[in-house]
């Protein structure tokens, strides 16, 4: 359970973690816009100033739900596999 809960916090921080950096190199906007474009809408979201404590507690509040979400799934998984046996 320890696994797939790192698993899945680790996943969810990793990939906050790529957007953090992206919002510090001012490169997010013309992306989020590309995206909403993509998706044949207009943008209403303006990318705020970089800021490092926001940016942590994203990073940490995303790893917590994803831990959620892999303790969730493995919690599951245990019950579909044994209801087979």
């Amino acid at each position: 359970m320890l696994r797939a809960a790192l698993i899945g916090g680790l996943s969810l921080a990793i990939l906050h973690f790529f957007w953090v950096l992206i919002v510090s190199t001012e490169v997010a906007q013309p992306i989020l816009d590309w995206v909403f474009k993509l998706h044949m809408l207009s943008s209403p979201f303006q990318v705020q100033p970089f800021d490092v404590t926001l940016s942590a507690i994203l990073i940490i509040v995303t790893f917590a739900i994803g831990c959620f979400y892999g303790v969730l799934f493995d919690l599951i998984r245990n019950l579909l596999f044994k209801q087979q046996s």
